[in-house]
């Protein structure tokens, strides 16, 4: 009798004659107690069925080695041949004669007739050999789950970096741009946020990221712990030191120094230590929103009204002027749809990204440069809302069009974490700075528009983007301000502008 004979291994049938126990599964063998048995404790089984004739096919001999030809039967581990049984209850020894009275040498009765058979099923007290074997066939099957999961994040990881490999990778090591004598509070409650300054580049040339003004500075600021987002807009014409001995418009700065002088301006002015910086140009702009559909946005009466100083519409002059660089009509005369130049009433229009560019540059129709600034703040959150809810295809399309003409010193990984968190960022307040400020002509420097004073609008730049209340800014910054305030005749009570928080952005 095999090793096996104590269970069933057709559906529907019985161990060893015994009749199947009722109420049971039928699908689903018995072990010799009539137990229903589970799917492991299947495959245990077999498991064990292969141990026993592995086993056997070691120890046989060669073919005819015991004179018959025969297949000797399996030797039990303790010697005789085959699977050594527990004798049943008044069995006699070997040589005698049974209880029964059947003489030494008969066919036994079949266990069903006899007492069961007191050697236990098969199971998880198996023996060292089994278990062994067992613990190698799950190590496999983990092996093969750890490199099937190693796979697919390398297949992630690749997809990562060839989308973000297009990116202007900058070498700046921001341990060398130069921060303010900032206090310690003041440094570790910096240290809870991810200061990013990003740069809009007028550069009239694609892709050319390192010259040009900056036609739009802006400074975003994360909470590390609950993802808020405070930004606001530095107003291009605000008066400040733009280096070690120069004040003037605070654009200039990028494109005398690059990027480095202007993230040092920024620091040296405002006490903040930025963390890292984007820059883009219009060709990013534009991509960006045609890639995700365009956004709505309101055109103004005095949008419609107002006249660029060539006589044409304000807003449809700098629309018209960003197609023709972009030769975003191949097939039209300068590449320009007058269509997306003419605004005949005021309403809610959908724009493609032409339109919208050319609605962040426009000034004439709006409040000058604070009133353009605010402009752009609402498509930055426009954008950042819709590409939260972009499909796959979309962010791919944006990866390709858009990276190449993207400029960063972030790292790979903190561009990989921030998208990967970007569903839970709360784009919660944005306003413009210098939050109190008047505009003046300053000779050859021309009009620019000054902190009254800087000083007080540090200290409330610090309160609106780290929550830092009463913050004394450094010495640094005082002897700018008073530099400002006795070269300009402007302080405090000058003001003629006090800018307040935007709208939310779908308003």
């Amino acid at each position: 009798m095999s090793n096996f004979e104590d269970f069933d291994l057709r559906r529907g049938g019985s161990a060893n004659g015994r009749p199947r126990p009722q109420n049971r599964n039928v699908n689903r063998p018995y072990d010799n107690r009539g137990r229903s048995m589970d799917l492991s404790d299947e495959v245990e089984m077999y498991d064990e069925y292969d141990e026993y004739y592995d086993d056997y096919d070691a120890r046989r001999p060669a073919r005819g080695g015991n004179g018959s030809g025969r297949r000797p039967a399996p030797s039990h581990p303790s010697g005789g041949s085959g699977p050594r049984r527990s004798p049943s209850r008044g069995s006699a020894p070997r040589g005698g004669r049974s209880s029964s009275g059947r003489p030494n040498g008969s066919r036994p009765r079949s266990a069903s007739h006899d007492a069961p058979s007191r050697r236990p099923a098969p199971s998880k007290r198996s023996s060292g050999k089994r278990g062994k074997d067992g613990k190698k066939r799950k190590t496999k099957r983990t092996v093969i789950v750890v490199e099937i999961v190693l796979l697919i994040l390398l297949a992630i990881f690749f997809f990562l970096w060839s989308k973000f490999g297009k990116i202007n990778w900058d070498n700046i090591n921001m341990d060398d741009i130069n921060v303010n004598s900032l206090d310690a509070e003041t440094k570790k409650l910096l240290e809870g946020y991810t200061t990013i300054a990003l740069f809009g580049v007028d550069n009239r040339s694609n892709g050319k990221l390192d010259a040009g003004n900056s036609d739009t500075i802006m400074l975003v600021a994360i909470n590390n712990d609950t993802k808020d987002v405070k930004m606001i807009s530095v107003q291009r014409d605000t008066y400040l030191k733009v280096d070690s001995d120069s004040y003037r418009k605070c654009n200039s700065a990028y494109s005398s120094g690059g990027v480095k002088q202007s993230i040092e301006m920024l620091n040296a002015n405002l006490d903040i230590k930025i963390d890292g910086y984007v820059a883009v140009d219009f060709y990013a702009l534009a991509k960006i929103v045609d890639d995700l559909g365009g956004l709505d946005l309101e055109v103004t009466q005095k949008m419609v009204d107002v006249k660029h100083p060539n006589g044409m519409n304000a807003l449809g002059q700098y629309i018209g002027e960003v197609e023709n660089l972009l030769k975003y009509y191949p097939d039209k005369k300068d590449y320009i749809d007058l269509k997306d130049c003419t605004f005949e009433k005021p309403g809610v229009y959908h724009m493609n990204g032409p339109q919208v560019v050319g609605y962040c540059r426009n000034r004439y129709s709006v409040n000058n440069d604070y009133g353009r600034a605010e402009n752009q703040r609402k498509v930055v959150k426009l954008i950042i809302e819709k590409a939260k809810n972009a499909d796959l295809a979309q962010l791919n399309k944006i990866a390709d069009d858009v990276f190449p003409k993207v400029s960063t010193n972030l790292k790979l990984s903190q561009c990989i974490a921030m998208a990967s968190e970007m569903s839970k960022y709360d784009m919660s307040e944005s306003m413009g700075f210098p939050f109190a400020l008047k505009g003046a002509k300053l000779g050859k420097k021309g009009d620019v528009l000054v902190p009254c004073t800087l000083q007080s609008n540090v200290v409330e730049l610090h309160k609106f983007m780290y929550g830092q209340e009463n913050y004394n800014p450094t010495e640094e910054v005082n002897k700018i301000s008073e530099h400002i305030k006795s070269e300009t005749g402007y302080s405090e009570g000058n003001a003629e502008k006090k800018q307040e928080l935007d709208a939310p952005a779908n308003k």
